[in-house]
C-alpha cells in the first residue's frame, strides 16, 4: 500500500487537498443514495419559505464524505485506515461551491498492543472558495509502522 510510515509523520504536518466543486447533481445523488430528501437540499420554494439560506444546501455528511475522499499526501500513508471522523457543520455549502480540506497532524502515537502500527490524529478544516470554514473536526487514522520496534515515540524529535 503506501510508502509513508508512522515514523515519517510529525506533529504539525499540514495536508491540503485540491478544490472540488460540489454540484447540484452531487446533492441529488447523495439524497438518493442515503434517502435523505429533506427539502432544504433540493426544494427552492421550501428553502425560500422557511430557512435562513438563499438556495438549497448540500448535506453536511455529503461535504464530510467529499472531504474524506479528497486526495492529499496522506494517500501515501501505509494502511491509512480511518478509525474516526468527527465534524461540526459551521457554515452551509451550496451547489457550485468549491471545497478543500486542510488537515494538521496534532498527535502521532504508536500502538502499545500492536507495535507494527500507530494512530495519527489530525485537526480538520473544510474551507470554501472564499476561504470560509464550513466544517471543523478531527480525523483519526491507523498508519502502519516501518518496523515493530517501538524505538523512540513516533512523532517525537529524534536525537542525531
Amino acid at each position: 500500500m503506501g510508502h509513508v510510515h508512522l515514523e515519517d509523520i510529525e506533529v504539525g504536518l499540514e495536508l491540503v487537498s485540491a478544490e472540488r466543486v460540489v454540484s447540484a447533481v452531487d446533492i441529488a445523488a447523495f439524497a438518493d443514495l442515503t434517502g435523505d430528501h429533506n427539502p432544504l437540499h433540493a426544494d427552492v420554494d421550501a428553502v425560500a419559505e422557511g430557512s435562513p439560506y438563499d438556495a438549497p444546501i448540500a448535506h453536511g455528511l455529503l461535504v464530510t464524505s467529499i472531504s474524506s475522499g479528497q486526495p492529499t499526501s496522506a494517500d501515501e500513508w501505509a494502511l491509512g485506515i480511518y478509525l474516526e471522523a468527527t465534524r461540526r457543520f459551521t457554515a452551509p455549502v451550496f451547489a457550485g461551491d468549491a471545497i478543500r480540506t486542510v488537515s494538521t497532524v496534532t498527535e502521532v502515537r504508536r500502538s502499545r498492543s500492536k507495535p507494527d502500527r500507530g494512530v495519527v490524529t489530525m485537526q480538520v478544516q473544510v474551507r470554501n472558495q472564499r476561504d470560509e470554514v464550513v466544517q471543523t473536526g478531527f480525523d483519526v487514522v491507523l498508519v502502519g509502522a516501518r518496523s515493530g520496534d517501538p524505538g523512540p515515540e513516533a512523532g517525537q524529535p529524534r536525537s542525531k
